[in-house]
């Protein structure tokens, strides 16, 4: 039977009861421990940092502002402003309103802002007021982009290109403040490296940069309409505003717009950041700078530096004072050599209708390489590049390449007007007597290829040919004769000390060198070593021999003053003693030679610019060129200076495609020159 007296007995005593009270104790010590590390803290900030943080908090709000500068003008030499800066009414927007998505801190505290201390208090009445803003804002946009006429789709791209660079300062700024802010490395974080990190003050919130509480603008230029809405009815666009800025304009349009250039932004690493020693010297994120042309050759004279205007108000928001920490500095002036009656006249010659794809025309002063015009055609309006302007992406695709300037790019042979460099050639290697002449069949050994042009319109040549003779009538065979006994080394030689093959060191970026074809690059150029053929049509400007219209005028130029090569500019300060220097090896009697020649091309009746250049009442000197081509019309090149026996201007006109030098850019020339003469410049 069982026996419960027995079950008792084997039973295990009871386990004794948990003390809470202990457990409590301890709880209650671990809190008291965490409050009072807080409580140390606070202590601890209020006696090493209190002062310092009510101090700021008392203090009024301190607000940086960066001021643009007006960029320098660019002056024709009579004072005719070709590009300046003038004032214009914009469309700006607080970045908080444009941001997407919307700021969450920002949209709250804006809707908090309109309730009051009671209804903030109701989360449900916080959300609704939120809500609110956002529609307000979204119908604010709407309207904004109606009034500008814009798409919502073209306001939204605009918007999304602002919050993208914003973005990406934010993030380099808080990045670099970021690793200023990491513990060096090898720092004991044990006990005493906790202690230390609780003396130092807390690491500093997330940097709000100036950006994302700037306006920014959206629509430059803003019409009457926008303007008046916007300023009449600021309540219904709350986070806009009209401001005023800087534009660009190019007030005579297309006139010398190649020789300008154009702006455009600042991108990339030319975007600087705030700097306090020197604000001034780095771009602001919203600076133009110089893209092309002048603009770009004189950055570093047009630019302009930005100031820092400091504005300090209440925590209320009323304004108490404002000054100039860094005023800012308008770019310099910068007045060319360029007449603007000139360049006026050498763009209307080359607009008119013609049979030409594309041409340039130069006027330069043979004494100093003052350039006096420097037209280019096709042009563009720079104007387009100013701003965000969907007629600039034309001009960037027009297949007639507007934005290719071709008095210092175009590179293409020169035909007959290289004659020069070989004349010279000859007569200072003394490879010929001058007055010894050459009997011209018309060809030279093959009816059917190196012929002159009178024999393939007239089946005849020039008979009795001397070097002045040869420059006068173009005489392609007595070229093609005498240069194998010349040979290409000496005909090389003369085409460096002119200046081809290299780029003539115009103050304009971009210059095309040309291409002199020799030895070491033919087989690159066309495939075959070097042959007499090579030295014969080079003789005659022709083969892979390619040169632009300046450097041509620095070969006419140095016929023209004597013997000296110039260097041609469009800024007057680069003129010095030492801007026209003798080409080495070049005589007075070669000078004489050669001027006496080039008189001929225009004043004899046999001259290949006689019917169309020559004028009684003013002598001329000149070449003419065709420089024939794989495919297409000939090139048509006019070389020459007035007057002949003073020279004050040199004169180039090169046709891409023209067709032939005396007919198409002769008649050119005259005009041109007539018109010189009105201005006054040939006295």
């Amino acid at each position: 039977m069982f026996d419960w007296h027995q079950f008792q007995h084997d039973e295990r005593s009871p386990a004794p009861a948990v003390n809470s009270r202990k457990r409590i104790r301890i709880c209650g010590g671990l809190f008291l421990a965490v409050v009072l590390a807080i409580f140390a803290r606070a202590v601890q900030l209020e006696v090493s940092y209190g002062a310092a943080y009510r101090n700021k908090a008392s203090q009024p709000l301190e607000k940086e502002i960066s001021v643009p500068g007006r960029r320098g003008r660019i002056l024709a030499r009579d004072g005719t402003v070709l590009a300046a800066d003038r004032k214009i009414l914009s469309l700006a927007v607080d970045y908080r309103w444009l941001e997407e998505p919307p700021d969450p801190q920002w949209l709250k505290r804006t809707a908090r802002a309109r309730l009051t201390p009671e209804e903030r208090k109701n989360p449900g009445r916080v959300t609704e007021e939120q809500r609110r803003v956002l529609a307000e804002r979204t119908a604010a946009q709407r309207r904004l982009a109606e009034l500008a006429g814009m798409t919502p789709e073209e306001w939204k791209a605009r918007a999304e290109t602002i919050q993208n660079r914003v973005e990406r300062i934010a993030e380099r700024v808080n990045r670099s403040a970021q690793a200023e802010a990491v513990t060096p490395t090898g720092q004991d974080h044990g006990w005493q490296g906790w202690i230390q990190e609780l003396s130092e003050p807390p690491p500093p919130p997330r940097i709000i940069i100036a950006e994302q509480r700037d306006c920014h603008v959206m629509v430059e230029l803003a019409d009457p309409p926008l303007v008046s809405a916007v300023r009449e009815h600021p309540e219904q666009f709350p986070g806009a505003e009209i401001i005023t800025q800087l534009r660009r304009v190019y007030p005579q349009k297309t006139l010398a717009a190649n020789l300008l250039g154009h702006l455009g932004p600042a991108t990339g690493e030319e975007a600087g950041f705030k700097d306090q020693d020197s604000p001034q010297d780095v771009y602001h994120p919203e600076d133009l700078l110089g893209r092309m042309g002048l603009e770009k050759q004189y950055e570093s004279v047009l630019r302009p530096r930005r100031g820092v205007r400091v504005e300090i108000s209440e925590r209320g928001g009323r304004l108490l004072s404002a000054y100039y920490r860094h005023p800012p500095r308008d770019g310099r002036d910068l007045r060319l050599t360029l007449d603007a009656r000139v360049q006026k006249t050498a763009e209307e010659l080359l607009d008119e209708p013609h049979s030409f794809s594309s041409g340039a025309i130069v006027v330069m002063d043979p004494r100093t390489g003052a350039l006096l015009a420097a037209a280019s055609a096709p042009r563009f309006d720079p104007n387009l590049f100013v701003g965000e302007n969907p007629a600039a992406a034309a001009v960037l695709n027009d297949p007639r390449r507007p934005l290719f300037d071709r008095v210092a790019r175009m590179a293409v042979a020169p035909g007959s007007v290289f004659k020069i460099v070989t004349a010279t050639a000859l007569l200072e290697s003394k490879t010929v007597d001058p007055e010894e002449p050459f009997f011209c069949n018309g060809y030279l050994d093959r009816p059917d290829r190196q012929r002159c042009d009178i024999f393939v319109r007239q089946g005849v040549g020039h008979g009795e040919t001397t070097l002045a003779d040869a420059l006068c009538v173009s005489c392609n065979v007595y070229f093609f004769h005498h240069a194998p006994r010349l040979g290409c080394d000496r005909l090389l030689d003369w085409a460096e000390r002119f200046g081809f093959g290299r780029p003539p060191d115009v103050d304009l970026p971009g210059q095309s060198a040309g291409i002199v074809p020799n030895p070491e690059n033919i087989r690159r150029l066309e495939r075959h070593d070097w042959t007499v053929g090579d030295t014969q049509a080079l003789a005659v400007g022709q083969g892979s021999l390619t040169a632009t219209p300046l450097q041509v005028a620095v070969l006419l130029a140095a016929v023209a003053n004597g013997g000296k090569r110039v260097t041609p500019h469009l800024f007057p300060g680069l003129e010095s003693e030492e801007s026209a220097t003798p080409v080495p090896g070049l005589h007075e009697e070669t000078v004489a030679r050669l001027r006496e020649g080039l008189r001929r091309v225009v004043s004899d009746p046999a001259g290949t610019a006689h019917e169309t250049v020559f004028m009684e009442d003013l002598a001329v000197s000149g070449k003419t060129g065709t420089a024939e081509t794989a495919a297409g019309q000939p090139h048509a090149w006019f070389a020459g200076y007035a007057p002949a026996d003073d020279p004050k201007v040199v004169i180039v006109i090169a046709l891409e495609h023209g067709g032939e030098g005396g007919s198409a850019a002769g008649p050119m020339a005259k005009r041109l020159l007539l018109r010189l003469r009105k201005y006054g410049i040939l006295e």
